[in-house]
């Protein structure tokens, strides 16, 4: 088949000031499964290609593909309908959505008149099986891990088991992105590519959304498999910076001295960064020496409040001790630190924020994000907010992570969360002594040239400084 793979506009979602940040690492393993099966693919990534809607119409037109994967993640949702609309307009092709959005609401997504079919979860395995039936023309209901309307009603198969053994996946396709300006903002170098070595996440926190995607049980490729994978970038693309986006990477501690002993074994001499955020229980001492000796120089890790009982509350399963004890450790680590919050957590009021920007201010991360809470479909926070009347839009195009509050608390407005949104920024950045370590941070003119568009969009976050 004439395979086309097409990763929609985050622009208008994400407010992005620069390119994207990364190559979508899930197409990129779409990709390369089709193409072990023999089909000619083709990745369009609409903002790194810079195409307009009159472009894709051209490219899809001028491809006349069989079939076309498009994938959304919630606020991206409409986005991918409308391209795949365009599809329909434009070719007899076959139109598959997939990606988190069709996992949490497949039915829904499948009862648009411009998908034919939704992928549900892991789609690796799932979408070489819908090609196959597909060219045979088979039946659809054998298999597992599909939406798709049947008389007209949107219906779901039985749901496809995870994969158990990631090494049997191919590396991500990523000769196929057909424009290599992804960066992500705080790199000290460039280029830096992002790779997941583990999928599935053990904890169970009310906001997270990733288990209905790659389930609760930590699944993770060997690190020699990992390794391989690296040693390729550096070959193949030149690769002088490698960023690990897993969920956890240090869940599977005796992993973790493996891929150790193999960076120093193969000699493996690039800088690693663990942007996505680690739990703060899993951080020792010892874990963090060894990942300093594979190059490691920022880690990433999840707070969301500073107050216990939210905490509680959002079963997050962690103490404010362990928490503090872990950027300690990192900071003794000699390792940059990047700390993300919530604001907006059910059962917070004014003070239960304060408490959180004061405990930003006391961790002191290198960086600090303060995102207002996003309650996603089928996310145990969406349905407790839904239930007490506290969702006031349910426009998935307003649930990107920069755009206005969705919902409310019972002691505070949309405007409220807006309000302690921007007085968290300034409280933790415009402290002389963090203004100082912010220009320290500044090793490298990679991280200047991004750090300065990053700081644009921080400052109109902070809002007027008059008001």
């Amino acid at each position: 088949m004439n395979v086309f793979l097409i990763i929609p506009s985050h622009r208008a979602i994400y407010e992005k000031l620069t390119p994207p940040e990364h190559p979508h690492l899930g197409i990129g393993y779409i990709a390369a499964v089709l193409e072990a099966e023999g089909h000619r693919v083709r990745i369009i990534d609409i903002d790194a290609d810079g195409l307009d809607a009159e472009g894709l119409s051209r490219a899809v037109r001028a491809g006349a593909p069989d079939l076309v994967g498009i994938t959304a993640t919630t606020p991206l949702i409409e986005n991918a309908l409308a391209i795949a609309k365009l599809v329909k307009e434009t070719t007899a092709a076959t139109t598959v959505l997939g990606g988190m959005h069709a996992t949490l609401m497949p039915l829904e997504c499948a009862a648009s008149p411009w998908i034919d079919v939704v992928v549900v979860g892991e789609g690796e395995r799932t979408i070489v099986d819908l090609v196959r039936c597909l060219e045979r023309r088979g039946d659809l209901s054998a298999i597992d891990g599909l939406a798709y309307r049947q008389q007209g009603l949107p219906v779901l198969t039985g749901r496809r088991a995870s994969i158990e053994d990631l090494d049997t996946l191919p590396f991500p396709a990523r000769h196929l992105f057909q424009n290599h300006t992804y960066t992500f903002p705080d790199a000290l170098n460039h280029p830096a590519f992002p790779i997941i070595t583990s999928r599935g996440c053990p904890g169970n926190c009310t906001f997270c959304t990733a288990k209905y995607m790659h389930g609760r049980k930590f699944r993770c490729r060997s690190a020699e498999n990992v390794l391989d994978e690296i040693e390729l970038l550096i070959a193949d693309y030149g690769a002088r910076e490698i960023h690990i986006w897993d969920d956890n990477f240090i869940t599977n501690r005796a992993r973790v001295f493996q891929f150790r002993d193999g960076i120093l074994r193969r000699k493996i001499r690039v800088p690693l960064s663990f942007p996505n955020g680690v739990r703060a229980d899993f951080i020792t001492a010892d874990l963090l020496e060894a990942l300093k000796e594979c190059g490691a120089y920022s880690i990433g890790i999840g707070v969301e409040s500073g107050n216990q009982a939210i905490l509680n509350q959002i079963q997050k399963g962690l103490k404010l001790e362990q928490i503090e004890k872990a950027f300690r450790l990192a900071r003794e680590a000699g390792i940059e630190t990047w700390g993300f919050f919530l604001i907006g957590l059910p059962g917070e009021d004014a003070d239960a924020i304060r408490d959180t920007i004061d405990f930003a201010v006391r961790l002191d991360p290198g960086i600090a994000k303060f995102h207002i809470l996003k309650p996603y479909p089928k996310s145990a926070v969406h349905e407790l907010l839904r239930g007490q009347g506290l969702i006031m839009d349910e426009n998935y195009i307003h649930y990107g992570i920069h755009t206005r509050p969705v919902h409310r608390l019972p002691t505070l407005s949309q405007d409220d969360l807006l309000t302690w949104q921007r007085t968290a920024y300034r409280r933790f950045y415009l402290r002389p002594s963090k203004m100082i370590k912010e220009v320290l941070r500044v090793k490298s003119l990679n991280r200047l040239k991004h750090n300065f568009l990053t700081g644009l969009s921080l400052m109109k976050q902070m809002g007027p400084f008059s008001s």
